[in-house]
């Protein structure tokens, strides 16, 4: 069964793409960032591991305090890769499992992270959703409880991560102007992605 990966830096409005997607094409939504949440949330051993090298107040009556551990995991890229290093193996796996748990449903599969986990192959075909750098700061400010600066390292940090991806895989949306514009955008790539029509 065909599914689409979606992905993008932060701010650039992915999660607004995987939406429209998902209500023009009727499919299952799974949004990475969640199910990680939830598997910090649910998994023991992985909290042990995350209170290790972050602390132990970053729990709380068995649940992440998710503000804290962003904190101290986006404090440099070392920090950052620190938490990666915990997290993706297990997040991964299971996110695999879920995909092929749904094997008889088409699947928008939202995660800035594609490009990284290098799992384009999980995929009939992948979108990038590209903003310039100021868009995304703008959109981040208007919805994070983080103040400016705060939102700035964290977008670098995740830049160093990885870089935009490219190839005959990737299809790009541009996200630089209004939700009608984006919908019309992803309406028009929609028509041309055979493979999932």
């Amino acid at each position: 069964m065909a599914h689409i990966g979606v992905a993008g830096f932060m701010g650039a409005g992915k999660s607004a793409v995987a939406r429209i997607l998902q209500q023009s094409l009727s499919c299952k939504h799974i949004d990475a960032d969640k199910e990680a949440k939830r598997l910090m949330n649910e998994n023991a051993a992985l909290q042990n591991k995350l209170a290790d090298a972050f602390g132990e107040d970053i729990l709380c009556e068995k649940t992440v305090n998710f503000p804290q551990l962003g904190k101290r995991a986006f404090s440099s890229i070392t920090r950052l890769n620190q938490l990666n290093s915990i997290v993706h193996p297990v997040l991964i796996d299971y996110l695999g499992r879920r995909i092929k748990e749904e094997n008889d449903h088409r699947i928008i599969f939202d995660a800035a992270l594609i490009p990284l986990w290098k799992i384009e192959d999980w995929f009939s075909t992948c979108i990038w959703v590209h903003a310039d750098r100021q868009v995304r700061c703008k959109r981040l400010d208007s919805i994070s409880r983080l103040d400016p600066d705060s939102i700035k390292k964290r977008m670098r940090l995740q830049e160093m991560l990885f870089s935009p991806p490219a190839g005959k895989q990737w299809s790009v949306i541009e996200n630089n102007a209004d939700h009608d514009t984006l919908r019309s955008e992803v309406t028009e790539l929609v028509s041309r992605i055979c493979t999932f029509a």
